[in-house]
């Protein structure tokens, strides 16, 4: 899901989740669950921001 959000490959999608667990001080497993569960996304700049709403106006 990662990589293809990031459009890079699984190794550097891995290494990107790495990332961000240490540098957010939050287990690996924890990250990833959010990643999946749409709580968070990374994006290419590389912080994880919450997704954002999508207008109905």
């Amino acid at each position: 899901m990662l990589s293809v959000q990031l459009s890079v490959p699984l190794p550097q999608a891995l290494l990107r989740l790495r990332a961000h667990a240490y540098s957010s001080g939050r287990p690996l497993t924890d990250v990833a669950q959010d990643i999946v569960d749409r709580r968070i996304r990374l994006d290419s700049g590389g912080n994880g921001t919450p997704p954002t709403a999508v207008d109905k106006d």
